[in-house]
């Protein structure tokens, strides 16, 4: 398996100068204002690995400096405030995480190693990856009311191209074969048998198509019922191939007339609505019927419909790129895509999920603390991005800390109060992560900390009888158990096997009891002590009182909460 280690990125887009990300095979949290760079870093991915089935040529023009009388530099990607000579690339690093070795790869102006035949790991990581931005959710629906939803463009775009057949890319398979019709040496088009065999190509791809259709279809609509609807039929998506190829406009060139093509070209999309008698009403139009966040629901569907329709067992490499994909969402439905995204409950028909090296991106402050709330830093890196509008100065980029880590900084830096304000975040953060592990509790009422401190506090007590029960009520006949509490090795009425039952079920009780109550003591009194410290040094750090933090409290109770977060992760 692999991962990106590293990824570089230099005067590209509203980069400039050198930027690192030192990523170490982990997923990454970014968050950022409008404004700050985080598209930036998604384009910069997405041109990366899109120069792996691109001609130099191709490439080198988003590295051109920007001329506004050569038109040959209008797709240049470089940042505009550079001067001519500075240079301009994107870099990354892969590893092996078996065997730990790291290869690089850089596309700039001069240097391509990308789309080379004889080393085709990005080609590989391109067709096996996806990026989905809000903006490309929004394509599925940005129609007017007056006209039914074509979904050729997305298609097109963003579903054929990532979508192979063997080794096969779809869009190139499709490209290829209907590019033009056969011609004789002079231009016109061959006698009429060579057309007919060309015609049933033709129809032999618009079946392939309507298939492919279909089985992206199945798997939109289970994902939604499953995910969305609680596994209820409510909406069921339909994917039509009402406008196919056809002899006419492929001789027209349709390839060369996008205009042309995305009117002769049509894959409707509509859908039905099952009602409170399970009787399905027809919609032509969703976009004139629901709100906008059951049409961001519908696209994410068809999307993860088309990333399982996709070969990505044989994948040793791929990433998922999510740039504020969520925007058109209320926070619990935006938490309901992210359980999933993680596969928070481990569920199978989620797994695929897992193999992917996760890039998500958000303007949102409080989705970015939900979710960093929820995952592992030994897993994970965070950043964060800052810009000043009005000036043309670089973003800035750090590593986002922990409110621990943070505290630990303020110590060190005397800010005992400041210290003292992160502890409680951090502590806030440790048990809302181990009462809602799977995040089903976003937007309910507030709690103290003090009250969550006694929910942990029963959910500990709750899991040790939890844990009793499994060891102690055994299907032991209750008679032969008795025996447990005399010399029953040497009872004559008890088989070998039932006294060895016995020897291990006394094994096991000495074995709970010892550590029952070794952990029974060491978490309760961990409560009990952050309870402590929550009145003693929390509540002076975010209130005015005439207790002081003295620093040696500090530093105890940073050590207390590690403890609390290593025992509450354990458990």
């Amino acid at each position: 398996m692999k991962r990106i280690h590293k990824i570089e990125i230099k005067n590209f887009k509203t980069f400039q100068q050198k930027q690192k990300f030192e990523i170490n095979s982990k997923n990454m949290l970014v968050y950022g204002a409008n404004g700050s760079g985080k598209s930036s870093l998604f384009w910069a991915l997405y041109t990366f690995l899109q120069s792996s089935i691109k001609t130099d040529e191709d490439v080198q023009k988003y590295f051109k400096y920007f001329v506004e009388s050569d038109k040959s530099t209008h797709q240049s990607l470089r940042n505009v405030y550079l001067v001519e000579d500075e240079n301009s690339y994107i870099e990354l690093t892969s590893i092996d995480k078996t065997s730990k070795k790291k290869d690089v790869y850089k596309i700039s102006f001069k240097d391509i190693n990308t789309n080379n035949a004889d080393d085709t790991l990005i080609q590989e990581l391109n067709l096996a990856s996806d990026f989905i931005n809000y903006k490309v959710l929004a394509n599925f629906y940005k129609v007017t009311h007056k006209n039914a939803i074509n979904l050729w463009p997305v298609f097109e775009h963003d579903i054929f191209p990532f979508l192979t057949e063997g080794t096969i890319v779809w869009l190139d398979k499709i490209k290829d074969l209907t590019k033009d019709v056969p011609r004789t040496p002079s231009g016109k088009v061959v006698s009429q048998k060579r057309r007919e065999y060309f015609e049933n190509s033709l129809n032999t791809l618009n079946e392939e198509i309507t298939n492919l259709l279909e089985e992206i279809e199945r798997n939109a609509n289970d994902f939604l019922k499953k995910h969305f609807f609680n596994n209820k039929d409510k909406i069921f998506i339909h994917l039509d191939f009402t406008k196919k190829f056809k002899f006419s406009n492929v001789r027209n060139h349709l390839w060369d007339n996008e205009y042309q093509r995305h009117n002769e070209l049509n894959i409707k999309l509509w859908i039905e609505i099952v009602d409170d008698n399970n009787d399905k009403k027809k919609i032509e139009r969703p976009h004139s019927f629901l709100h906008e966040s059951m049409l961001t629901r519908i696209a994410i569907a068809i999307r993860i419909g088309a990333l399982r329709t996709r070969p990505l067992k044989e994948a040793k490499f791929q990433i998922l790129v999510l740039d504020d994909l969520l925007i058109s969402l209320d926070m619990s439905n935006r938490m309901e895509v992210v359980r999933m995204i993680l596969n928070k409950e481990y569920k199978p028909e989620l797994s695929f999920f897992d193999k992917f090296q996760k890039i998500i991106l958000t303007h949102d402050k409080g989705l970015f603390n939900l979710i960093r709330r929820h995952t592992d830093k030994e897993e994970w890196v965070y950043y964060n991005f800052t810009k000043d509008e009005r000036d043309n100065s670089a973003p800035k980029i750090k590593e986002d800390l922990t409110p621990l880590q943070k505290a630990v900084k303020r110590f060190e830096e005397d800010e005992f109060e400041n210290c003292g304000n992160e502890l409680r975040k951090e502590s806030e953060r440790i048990l809302t992560e181990f009462l809602d592990p799977e995040m089903k509790l976003i937007n309910k009422d507030f709690e103290s900390l003090g009250e969550r401190l006694e929910k942990a506090f029963n959910k500990l007590s709750s899991q040790r009888l939890q844990k009793f029960k499994q060891i102690f009520l055994t299907k032991i006949d209750i008679e032969k158990l008795k025996k447990i509490k005399i010399n029953y090795a040497e009872d004559v009425d008890l088989t070998k096997d039932e006294k060895t039952t016995l020897d291990i079920l006394k094994t096991r009780i000495f074995d709970f009891l010892i550590d029952f109550n070794e952990k029974k003591n060491r978490k309760e009194l961990l409560i009990n002590e952050t309870k402590e410290i929550l009145d003693r040094l929390m509540n002076s750090a975010s209130h005015h009182t005439d207790n002081p933090l003295y620093s040696s409290e500090l530093k105890e109770a940073i050590e207390k909460i590690k403890n609390l977060k290593d025992i509450l992760q354990k458990d």
